[in-house]
C-alpha cells in the first residue's frame, strides 16, 4: 500500500573529505525493505557511485552498497537515488552520505526511493563497481523489479523495442523483456478459446483478452537516455547509417541502472562499453518464387493533391502545403516503385474522381514518370467521386496494362448504408501464355476511433464500432458471392484495411464464410499505443490456397513518426519508402501455373475444373473427387438464357464432349451448370 509522507528537499549539500567521526551505517537494503516503499527516515549510508545524471529531474546520482556492506538479502534493493542539483561526485567513488530517505508520489521522489539533502563524505575514488544483478527476462515484471530498484542490472536475454513514439520527444524507447508486444486481439479471440473458432459475437473469452493485456504491461519498461530534456539532441539510440530506430529492434545484452519515474520502470544508460547498443535492421522488399502476378495493398496516408494545379492547400486530411505534398508524393512513389506490383489496391486516396486533376491521376502520372510511360493505369471507378461513398477518401486500383487486361467493368458494392467506403473490385485477365482470370477487391472498414450506443467501445479489446465492422464483413461476403464471383472468376483476392486485428470478429465473419485470412497472426502491419497488430489483411477464396504467397513489408508501422513528411518537413528523406505511411503494405504473389481458374467444391470432396477462362478455343474440363461413379448432368447457357449445350453421362465422357463441342463456340459469356447426386455447381466461363 502506498502512502504519502510530507515532501522535504534540501537543495544544498555538504561534501567533506575523510577522516570523519564514525556514524552508524544502515545497509540500503534495510531501508528499501521487501515491500513496495522504502522506510522514510534520516539515515547514513555508504556505497559506490554507479551513475551520475545531472540531466534528470531531479538531478542526482545512484549509490549502491558494495557486497560487503549490503544486507545480504536478494529480495531487497542495495541502491537508491541521491538527489543533488549539481552532482559533485563521479562514478567509481566510494562515499558516505547522510540525509532524508523518502519514497512518495510527488517531487522529488515520484515513487522512487531517494535520499535528499545529502551530506557527502568522499572515502575513496577509482573503486571497482558492484557486479551487475542479473534480471531474468522470462520472469521479469513490475512486481519483481522492486528488488533491483536503483541497482546496476543486466538482462539475461535480448530485449525488444516495442514502441518508438517517445524517442524524439523524450529520448525514451519502450522495451519488452519477452519479444514483440502484440495487441491482445491479434492472438486472443474475444469469443473463442481456442482462437481457431469463428464465433463473431458475445464476450465469452474477454477475460483472456484482459489477462493478455495485463501480461503486456508487466513485461515492458523504458530505456531512458539519462535526461529529462524535451526533444533532446541528438536523438538517442538511432542507427548511425539510417538515422532510425524501429519497433522490433533489439539490445542483445542490456546493462544499465534500473530506476523509476513517471509511473514506469526505466533503465538509465551507462557510459562506455556498457552503453546500450540497439541493433536496427530495415527489411528489403519481400521476394517471391515464380509468380504470374504480384499484387500489393497500400495505405497511402490520405493522398490529397489539392486542386491538382498546385493550389488548394491545406487539404481536409492530407498535406498542408504544396511543398509538403511533394514530399509525401515522392515517398509514396518510391515505395510503389520498389514494390513493383502488377496490381495495387490503394487505401486512403482522395475521393475526387478520376479526372485529369484528380489524386489518382496525379499518382499514376508520377509512377509513369519514374517507370516509363504507360507502365501503370487506374481502374475507372467514378468520374467525379466514387458512387455510394460517404467519405472524402476511397479505395482504388492501379494495374500494369502490359501484365493484366481488364475483364469487365469496375464492380462497386451496391448496398447503401453498410460501408462508409464501399469495397471496389476489378476482374483481371493475365497476359500469360494461357490466360487466367482473378478478381481484386480493395476494402477500408470503419475505424476503431469512434462509435456510440451499440458501437461504443465494449471493453473487449476490439475498440469502437466493432458491430459496424462486423456488418461490413457480412456485406463483403455478399459482395463476393453475389457480384464478384458471378462476374466470371473463382479466384478472389480481397485486400485492404479491415481495421480489425487477426482474431477480431470481422475476420471471423470472413472465416465462417469459408474465406482464408492469409498469413500468421504474428505478421503485423500497424502499431497503436505501443502494441503491434495487423489491421491490413489479404483474404482469399479457398481456390487460391496453395497459389498465393503473402508477405508484409514492414516499412512504416515500425518506424518513428518523426520520419513522416508532415513531421520531418525539410528533413524528409524523399527518396526513401520508409515511413511513407503509417500502415505497412501487404504483398501477394499469385501463381497460376496449373492454369486452373474455375475449381469449386461440388459436394463431399468433388471438384470441378474449367480452364482456361477466358478461353480462345475449346474449354478444358475436369471433374475429380466425385463420391462414387454416377451419371452427371451438364448444360451450357448463354447470358440471355438460351441453352447452348446439354449433356448427361459419366465424368470422363462429359470432359471429352465439352472440349469437342466448345471448340467452335461463338465468343461470349456462358454459364456452366453441373449437377450430380447430392451436389450442383454453377460457374461463369468466357469464350474469346
Amino acid at each position: 500500500m502506498r502512502f504519502l509522507t510530507p515532501a522535504f528537499l534540501v537543495a544544498c549539500s555538504l561534501v567533506v573529505a575523510a577522516p570523519v567521526v564514525a556514524q552508524q551505517l544502515t545497509p540500503i537494503g534495510v531501508i528499501q525493505g521487501t515491500g513496495v516503499l522504502a522506510t522514510t527516515g534520516t539515515y547514513t549510508v555508504e556505497g559506490i557511485v554507479t551513475g551520475v545524471y545531472p540531466g534528470l529531474s531531479p538531478a542526482g546520482f545512484y549509490l549502491q552498497n558494495e557486497a560487503s556492506g549490503a544486507d545480504g538479502n536478494p529480495a531487497t534493493s542495495d541502491a537508491l537515488f541521491v538527489v543533488q542539483t549539481n552532482p559533485t561526485v563521479t562514478v567509481g567513488t566510494r562515499i558516505r552520505v547522510s540525509g532524508l530517505v523518502q519514497e512518495i508520489a510527488s517531487t522529488p521522489s515520484f515513487n522512487q526511493a531517494v535520499l535528499t539533502g545529502p551530506a557527502i563524505t568522499v572515502l575513496a575514488s577509482g573503486q571497482a563497481l558492484p557486479a551487475f544483478a542479473l534480471v531474468d527476462n522470462a520472469t521479469y515484471s513490475s512486481a519483481t523489479a522492486e528488488a533491483f530498484e536503483g541497482m546496476r542490472v543486466q538482462f539475461s536475454a535480448p530485449v525488444t523495442v516495442s514502441d518508438v513514439g517517445a524517442v524524439k520527444s523524450r529520448g525514451e524507447l519502450t522495451i519488452s523483456t519477452r519479444g514483440l508486444v502484440y495487441q491482445p486481439t491479434q492472438l486472443v479471440d474475444p469469443n473463442d478459446d481456442p482462437a481457431t473458432g469463428t464465433s463473431s459475437d458475445g464476450a465469452t473469452n474477454v477475460a483472456a483478452v484482459a489477462a493478455y493485456q495485463a501480461a503486456n504491461a508487466s513485461k515492458i519498461l523504458v530505456l531512458d537516455d539519462g535526461r529529462a530534456a524535451t526533444n533532446p539532441q541528438p536523438i538517442p539510440y538511432l542507427d548511425a547509417a539510417t538515422q532510425t530506430v524501429r519497433v522490433g529492434s533489439t539490445v542483445a545484452s542490456l546493462r544499465g541502472i534500473l530506476g523509476y519515474g513517471n509511473g514506469r520502470w526505466r533503465v538509465q544508460p551507462l557510459a562506455g562499453p556498457d552503453a546500450p547498443l540497439v541493433t536496427v535492421v530495415r527489411p528489403p522488399v519481400p521476394t517471391f518464387g515464380p509468380t504470374d502476378v504480384k499484387v500489393a495493398s497500400f495505405n497511402v496516408l490520405n493522398y490529397f493533391n489539392g486542386d491538382g494545379l498546385g493550389g488548394g492547400f491545406p487539404t481536409s486530411r492530407g498535406a498542408r502545403t504544396a511543398v509538403d505534398f511533394a514530399r509525401q508524393r515522392s515517398k509514396i512513389i518510391a515505395a510503389l516503385v520498389q514494390m513493383n506490383a502488377d496490381a495495387v489496391g490503394l487505401i486512403e486516396i482522395e475521393n475526387d474522381g478520376t479526372g485529369p486533376n484528380s489524386a489518382i491521376q496525379d499518382l499514376v502520372s508520377g509512377l509513369n514518370e519514374a517507370l516509363g510511360a504507360g507502365t501503370y493505369a487506374f481502374v475507372e471507378d467514378g468520374a467525379v467521386r466514387q458512387p455510394n461513398n460517404t467519405d472524402v477518401i476511397r479505395c482504388a486500383i492501379l494495374y500494369k496494362p502490359a501484365v493484366l487486361a481488364l475483364y469487365g467493368n469496375v464492380l462497386l458494392a451496391p448496398a447503401n448504408g453498410i460501408f462508409e467506403r464501399p469495397p471496389v473490385a476489378q476482374l483481371f485477365t493475365t497476359r500469360t501464355a494461357v490466360a487466367d482470370t482473378f478478381a481484386l477487391i480493395v476494402n477500408h472498414f470503419k475505424s476503431k476511433a469512434s462509435g456510440s450506443g451499440a458501437n461504443a467501445d465494449q471493453g473487449d479489446g476490439q475498440g469502437a464500432s466493432n458491430p459496424r465492422r462486423r456488418g461490413q464483413a457480412v456485406g463483403l461476403v455478399q459482395f463476393i458471392e453475389e457480384v464478384v464471383k458471378p462476374a466470371g472468376t473463382r479466384y478472389v483476392l480481397s485486400v485492404g484495411d479491415y481495421n480489425a486485428n487477426y482474431e477480431e470478429d470481422p475476420m471471423d465473419v470472413l472465416r465462417a464464410a469459408g474465406l482464408l485470412v492469409a498469413g500468421p497472426p504474428t505478421s503485423t502491419s500497424y502499431v497503436f499505443s505501443g502494441q503491434s497488430g495487423s489491421l491490413d489483411h489479404a483474404v482469399l477464396t479457398p481456390s487460391l490456397a496453395g497459389r498465393a504467397t503473402v508477405e508484409t513489408w514492414h516499412i512504416n508501422a515500425s518506424e518513428p513518426v518523426f520520419l513522416e513528411y508532415s513531421v520531418a518537413g525539410a528533413a524528409t528523406d524523399i527518396s526513401s519508402p520508409f515511413r511513407s505511411s503509417d500502415h505497412d503494405p501487404v504483398l501477394i504473389g499469385l501463381n497460376f501455373d496449373r492454369v486452373v481458374t474455375a475449381t469449386a467444391k461440388a459436394g463431399a470432396g468433388a471438384v470441378l475444373e474449367v480452364f482456361p477462362n477466358p478461353a480462345a478455343g475449346a474449354f478444358a474440363f475436369r471433374i475429380t473427387g466425385v463420391p462414387a461413379p454416377q451419371p452427371l448432368s451438364l448444360e451450357l447457357v448463354s447470358l440471355l438464357g438460351q441453352r447452348v449445350l446439354a449433356l448427361q453421362g459419366p465424368a470422363d465422357m462429359l470432359q471429352r464432349e465439352l472440349a469437342r463441342r466448345t471448340a467452335r463456340l461463338a465468343p461470349g459469356t456462358y454459364v456452366l451448370r453441373l449437377s450430380g447426386r447430392g451436389f450442383s455447381r454453377t460457374q461463369q466461363v468466357v469464350k474469346q
